[in-house]
């Protein structure tokens, strides 16, 4: 789904309104995972994947299921270095699994000369901005440190719009990663990324949630008789929004 230039003008300041209504759109999308979606946009490209670690302990899991982020990236992708200021992981994503191509640091307050010698066509953010106290200022600063060095950007973060969520505020519930700061919209996190000089341009939905059993006997049914699957974007619990950095 891309983003309609109305819109933009709202996400760039230009107009205001104190309850505008944005239109998220009827189409459906189809099932398709956070990794593999990242994927397809960076094969065969230059890639900065910050934040490319993971908790040690289920790296070699997530390897095992072909979902670990960094690995995929790194299978696809022209060239790929990922920066994660996690030393511990770093040294055994290093030492134990023998990829070369990750540095330890924290991406805004080091310089990476690495990443000012050549030019790379995206920078991944995956399932870290709702981890930060201030995203905006933290994607404002790599844009001025790096911005003249790669050319999008494309970043995952959950969204407030799904039908679990629903459920548990009906429920009096938030059932949330206890380290999150932020829940999002597509809105939102458009809003986030204007403001810190960015140029968000299409969004897109991944990970489905849960389906209930009628719902999957009748996605069995479907595919069975060859027809593709889609569902509304509330189906699905992760956004992924890319664009340009300059």
């Amino acid at each position: 789904m891309k983003i309609e230039p109305e819109v933009l003008k709202y996400l760039n300041g230009e107009n205001f309104q104190k309850s505008l209504t944005v239109e998220i759109g009827k189409s459906k999308h189809r099932i398709i995972s956070r990794e593999a979606a990242i994927t397809e946009i960076i094969r065969n490209k230059n890639v900065i994947h910050i934040g490319c670690s993971d908790h040690i302990q289920i790296i070699n899991e997530k390897i095992k299921n072909n979902t670990w982020l960094h690995k995929l990236i790194t299978d696809n992708a022209n060239r790929c270095i990922g920066i994660d200021i996690d030393k511990e992981s770093i040294e055994f994503i290093k030492k134990d699994l023998g990829y070369q191509n990750v540095y330890h640091g924290n991406i805004v307050t080091d310089d990476f000369t690495i990443i000012n010698e050549d030019h790379w066509d995206y920078a991944v953010f995956g399932e870290i901005i709702e981890h930060l106290d201030n995203p905006g200022n933290f994607l404002k600063v790599f844009k001025e440190k790096y911005g003249k060095n790669v050319t999008g950007f494309i970043i995952t973060v959950p969204t407030i719009y799904n039908r679990t969520q629903f459920r548990n505020m009906m429920h009096y519930k938030e059932i949330i990663n206890s380290d999150h700061r932020f829940w999002f919209t597509p809105y939102t996190i458009s809003k986030v990324l204007s403001s810190a000089g960015y140029k968000p341009e299409k969004i897109a939905y991944s990970n489905l949630q849960n389906l209930s059993v009628p719902e999957l006997i009748i996605r069995k049914i479907k595919r069975l008789a060859g027809i593709t699957v889609k569902y509304p974007f509330y189906y699905f619990k992760t956004i992924i929004i890319s664009g340009n950095i300059n």
